[in-house]
């Protein structure tokens, strides 16, 4: 998942920074969300905080209560988010040597008042030609959409009662993919491994086995019991050399 959080305080830029995203992100066939802030308020605070997939900040630096640099360095170093991409999208060229000298690790500082448009739809490209080339997603399509979730973002998978779908559970909501435990299983990396015939754990998303409820919690809190007497050994053996 693509998730593109733009910051402006004028609507006339937020509206054509999601208009160029739309058109090129139509093309790609990837899911993606739009997230647009005026403001820095609550609810961009929970966008910056929660584990929503890839995030690509589009800020002004210019705004109502925060600057967008400040916020670049509340996703930097408050929330130690160093894998977000950030692009500057501003009319203060006079900040851009601040911007780039402070070790921020921005994509790109873009002067509204230099042919920006063109310039923000070459970045957005790049990160969309980039985003389809990383080997660390669970890859497949469904309803004729192309899906990409990020190892890292998958907490398990398990199969849909009397249907021959199964569900991703992910970190930023569940997603339905047309193919068997197995056939998934064998889309996966290492770092997932059954524990029964109809569900499929990421390890590193594994807080605590309780062996005596047999049950398996997860970092975000959620739970399960679905674990067979056949994989029971593996799960104990598996859990275990997490924490050593």
């Amino acid at each position: 998942m693509l998730n593109f959080i733009i910051y402006d305080d004028e609507k006339k830029f937020l509206d054509k920074n999601k208009k160029i995203i739309d058109k090129i992100m139509m093309n790609s066939d990837y899911d993606y969300k739009c997230f647009l802030f005026d403001d820095f308020n609550d609810q961009f605070k929970d966008v910056i905080k929660n584990d929503l997939g890839l995030k690509i900040y589009l800020l002004d630096i210019e705004g109502k209560s925060k600057s967008g640099l400040d916020i670049v360095r509340l996703i930097r170093e408050k929330y130690d988010d160093w894998c977000s991409i950030i692009i500057m999208i501003t009319s203060h060229n006079e900040f851009k040597y601040d911007a780039l000298s402070n070790r921020l690790y921005l994509m790109d500082f873009i002067n509204k008042l230099d042919n920006w448009e063109e310039m923000l739809s070459e970045d957005i490209n790049r990160i969309v030609k980039s985003y389809s080339s990383c080997s660390d997603c669970l890859t497949y399509e469904f309803n004729h959409s192309l899906k990409r979730i990020e190892y890292k973002n998958i907490i398990y998978i398990e199969k849909e009662k009397d249907s021959k779908k199964c569900i991703i559970h992910t970190t930023y909501g569940d997603y339905p993919i047309a193919s068997t435990i197995c056939e998934v299983l064998d889309m996966l990396s290492d770092a997932f491994i059954k524990i029964s015939r109809s569900t499929i754990i990421n390890l590193h998303q594994v807080s605590e086995y309780d062996r005596a409820n047999n049950e398996i919690m997860f970092l975000n809190g959620t739970k399960t019991n679905d674990i067979s007497r056949l994989y029971k050994k593996d799960v104990i053996s598996s859990v275990a050399s997490l924490s050593k």
